[in-house]
């Protein structure tokens, strides 16, 4: 149990900015939340599109940004779930580290695996204006945390408090 309640409090850490003093816990509080609702709003209005135009979405990873060892169809189905439910937890900021991470996983795949693709190269799906700031953000609250101003820093005392009984 006391495995799970580390790993538990690790994820849900809304990191250094939370313990911050006043003003700079609130400041630091809204640059995080600003940053995490740019991230997720990136990744998230592209998940509803393709949720809009499910039918052309096999078509679009086996012939304009096929993903390298999946099958077109799998790579649609897990990439529209992740697109739809990783920017969701970021902008909450509930297990905000891992879905900040994962997003930032999926922007270096769009940009060093897919774009590198004969069909990414042809198409321009490597773009480095968008896909290194959406590492960087990504990274960023993978390593600060949500801060202040989320679920994980509401959710954690209290999880926290009731596993240590």
């Amino acid at each position: 149990m006391n495995k799970f309640l580390r790993l538990g409090s690790r994820l849900l850490d809304p990191g250094p900015v939370a313990r911050w003093p006043q003003p700079g816990r609130v400041l630091g509080g809204l640059a995080l939340l600003a940053l995490r609702l740019w991230l997720g709003w990136a990744f998230l209005k592209t998940g509803l599109h393709r949720l809009d135009s499910w039918s052309s979405q096999p078509f679009l990873f086996r012939s304009v940004h096929p993903v390298p060892l999946l099958e077109a169809e799998v790579a649609a189905l897990v990439t529209t779930g992740a697109e739809l439910l990783l920017p969701v937890a970021l902008m909450l900021g509930l297990l905000a580290r891992p879905a900040a991470l994962g997003l930032a996983v999926m922007a270096a795949t769009i940009y060093f695996v897919v774009g590198q693709t004969p069909e990414g190269l042809e198409n321009g799906i490597a773009l480095a204006a968008e896909q290194f700031p959406w590492m960087a953000a990504g990274l960023l609250v993978a390593a600060l945390g949500a801060g202040p101003l989320s679920l994980d820093a509401l959710v954690r005392p209290r999880l926290v408090q009731r596993w240590a009984h």
